[in-house]
């Protein structure tokens, strides 16, 4: 799992801490999960380097949250129940659209979502960028030196 990933999985968790989350995409596709869920994918955009120590990563992140089926008479069976987005919104408007994860050191900087409702889910997409430190590599250290002069090799 990628580190964009790992933090909107975090974000979800934050603001909908009773819902299941959904990571396997052929297990979504197959339709073998619980409701109501969320299903969350991200697809990287861009990797490019920075910094000589940070590469500035742009994904897409798709969210789709599944309605729970209403089951109070038998009328209403197999009739979804609206899921509320409102507090997802509300807590992205709060951070600016910017969230810094101190659990996988990094910070989104989101776009505005847009929202595409369907008759049993709502598709929340999002396009983000954060930046990734990339590790120094060792130099290995010099510890002998050869100094020459006119074609001789002198000892220090």
């Amino acid at each position: 799992m990628d580190t964009g990933l790992k933090v909107w999985a975090e974000i979800v968790r934050y603001v909908y801490p009773d819902l299941a989350i959904l990571r396997d995409r052929t297990q979504w596709l197959a339709g073998n999960f619980e409701r109501p869920s969320v299903f969350i994918e991200t697809d990287l955009v861009s990797d490019k380097t920075h910094t000589p120590r940070a590469n500035r990563i742009v994904e897409d992140v798709g969210l789709v949250f599944h309605f729970d089926k209403e089951r109070v008479t038998e009328e209403d069976e197999g009739e979804p129940i609206p899921f509320d987005l409102a507090p997802l919104f509300a807590f992205l408007r709060q951070k600016k659209y910017l969230y810094a994860s101190k659990r996988f050191g990094v910070a989104l900087v989101m776009e505005p979502p847009r929202n595409r409702p369907e008759k049993d889910r709502v598709e929340v997409t999002c396009r983000y960028s954060y930046l990734l430190s990339v590790p120094k590599l060792p130099v290995p250290k010099i510890n002998e030196f050869h100094i020459g002069y006119e074609g001789k090799e002198l000892n220090p």
